[in-house]
């Protein structure tokens, strides 16, 4: 983790950092596109990820809205990673829920906080412990119980 991490302070004292996007899906036996694994809740129907997307340099002063767009919107060239994520990409954006992993926590019982999509990278970090980048779990509203919050954490 530590030899993949890309994020830089640089001279306008701005943090851009390396962010993993987990966009999970339930689902019973299939495993993740990727090959890469990412948190699970440890019940019987595990949410597995469907597709992680690694953005190399986001500004901590850019929306984690903005940054769900480049993936989940209509652009030039990204009609494969909408076709990958159709089931994200097909609902509105206030039925996505975002996540990132409580540190440090039990990985027997993993305790998440809820992140602002329409807030900063920033702002939604500060105040919380990152190891090396962040990793949001990206849900659909109906999954969000699979993610136990951080006891005090309201959404």
């Amino acid at each position: 983790r530590r030899k993949s991490n890309t994020t830089k302070f640089n001279k306008k004292k701005v943090i851009t950092w390396k962010i993993e996007l987990c966009f999970h899906t339930p689902t019973a036996h299939t495993t993740s596109s990727t090959g890469d694994n990412c948190n699970d809740d440890g019940s019987k129907e595990h949410i597995i990820p469907k597709m992680l997307k690694v953005e190399s340099q986001m500004s901590e002063t850019s929306t984690l809205s903005e940054e769900l767009g480049k993936h989940l919107d209509v652009h030039p060239g990204n009609s494969t990673i909408r076709s990958q994520l159709r089931s994200f990409a097909n609902v509105p954006r206030d039925k996505l829920i975002l996540f990132l992993k409580r540190l440090p926590c039990s990985s027997a019982a993993p305790q998440y906080y809820g992140l602002d999509r329409d807030a900063t990278l920033g702002e939604n970090l500060n105040g919380k412990t990152v190891i090396e980048f962040p990793t949001i779990d990206v849900v659909l509203e109906e999954d969000r119980e699979k993610y136990p919050l951080f006891i005090g954490e309201l959404y």
